[in-house]
C-alpha cells in the first residue's frame, strides 16, 4: 500500500550509517585466522590455539563501495568513523593497543592494479591524527575512530583516496590480511554535488489536473558519484528510488545522458505495493548549466492509480 509520506534527503551522512551497520561478528573474524589451527580433540573442535586476530571490520576491499565519502560537498566539516576488532576466542584479557596509521603503500598498491586512478588526500580536506586505538580489557571492539573531513574543500572533479591499515598487532596476535586497510576514497565526477531540487506529482496518469500537495519546491538533494561516469539522485516519491545517471565524457564535453531506476531500489518500492508503469525518461541533461530534469509514471496496485512524477534537479 501506498504511503503518501516520504522523506526528505537530510545529508546523506552513509559513511556514519555504515560505521554502525558494519561491525564485525567475531565469530565470523576468527575464521580468519584460517582452519590449519584447528585441532579435534576427543570428537570436538578445539579453538583454545587460536591466535587472536586484529581487524578493521568496515574495511577490506569488500567494503571499498561503503567507504566512498558522500558528506554534503557545502558542508565545512564532517566527521566519519570505524572501529578496531579484537577477534579471539575470549574478551581481551587486558588493555589491546593497536598501531594504525595512513598507508601509502596501499595506495600505490591499489593503482597499480589499473582501473580507476586515485591521489592521496590533500592535507586541507581532512584531519586524522590517531595513531594507537585500545581494545579495552573485556571487549572485543575498540571506541570510534574518527576522521574528520572538510567536505567544502573538496575538489570534485578528482579522485582521492586515504587508505587506513593496522599496522602493528598486540603482543601474540596477529593482522587479518582481508580486513587490515580501510580504503576511504572520493570519486571525481563532473555532475556530482548540492542541487536545488523541486518535486511535482499529479495523481494521474498523464500528468493532468492540479499538483498534488506532497509536491514541494526548493528543496536540497546531492548527485551522489558512484563512478566518473555515473551518478546518482533520488525521487521525492514514495521511497525515494534513485535515479542512476550515466553519461560518456570526451574531454570535459558531456554527451550521452542515460537514466534509469537502481533495481534494488525498484525491487524494495515494489515490495511495498507501488510498482514502475512507465520511465523514467529525461526531460533535460544540461551539464552546461547544472539542470537535470526526470520524468516517470508509477502505478499502485490497491488503489488503482496512477502518480505522474517529475522531480527537477538544478544549480
Amino acid at each position: 500500500m501506498e504511503n503518501n509520506h516520504f522523506k526528505k534527503l537530510s545529508g546523506m551522512k552513509r559513511n556514519n550509517i555504515n560505521s554502525i551497520l558494519k561491525l564485525g561478528i567475531l565469530s565470523l573474524t576468527v575464521a580468519f585466522v584460517g582452519s590449519s589451527c584447528v585441532k579435534s580433540v576427543s570428537g570436538r573442535t578445539d579453538f583454545s590455539n587460536l591466535a587472536p586476530t586484529v581487524l578493521i571490520p568496515e574495511g577490506g576491499m569488500q567494503n571499498f563501495g561503503s567507504n566512498a565519502i558522500l558528506f554534503p560537498p557545502t558542508d565545512p566539516v564532517d566527521t566519519t568513523f570505524f572501529h578496531l576488532n579484537y577477534a579471539a576466542t575470549n574478551v581481551a584479557p587486558q588493555d589491546e593497543v593497536i598501531t594504525i596509521g595512513i598507508d601509502d603503500q596501499a595506495l600505490a598498491d591499489y593503482n597499480a592494479q589499473g582501473g580507476a586512478q586515485y591521489e592521496k588526500f590533500p592535507d586541507s580536506i581532512y584531519s586524522f591524527t590517531v595513531t594507537t586505538v585500545t581494545v579495552p580489557k573485556g571487549a572485543n571492539y575498540s571506541a570510534l575512530v574518527p576522521l574528520v573531513m572538510f567536505p567544502d574543500k573538496i575538489d570534485l572533479l578528482k579522485n582521492y583516496m586515504l587508505p587506513i591499515s593496522i599496522k602493528v598487532a598486540p603482543a601474540g596476535a596477529t593482522i587479518s590480511s582481508n580486513f587490515k586497510t580501510i580504503y576511504y576514497h572520493l570519486i571525481g565526477n563532473p555532475i556530482a554535488g548540492l542541487y536545488n531540487w523541486d518535486f511535482s506529482r499529479w495523481n494521474t496518469q498523464d500528468g493532468s489536473g492540479p499538483l498534488s500537495g506532497f509536491s514541494f519546491t526548493g528543496q536540497s538533494t546531492i548527485i551522489a558519484p558512484v563512478n566518473a561516469t555515473q551518478a546518482e539522485t533520488p525521487s521525492g516519491y514514495f521511497t525515494q528510488p534513485r535515479y542512476e545517471i550515466t553519461f560518456t565524457n570526451t574531454g570535459g564535453v558531456l554527451s550521452n545522458f542515460q537514466v534509469s531506476f537502481n533495481s534494488a531500489d525498484l525491487d524494495y518500492m515494489s515490495a511495498n505495493g507501488v510498482e514502475l508503469s512507465a520511465g523514467p525518461n529525461i526531460i533535460t541533461a544540461d551539464p552546461v548549466n547544472g539542470i537535470y530534469e526526470f520524468q516517470w509514471v508509477a502505478y499502485v496496485p490497491g488503489g488503482p492509480a496512477y502518480r505522474y512524477l517529475i522531480d527537477k534537479i538544478y544549480k
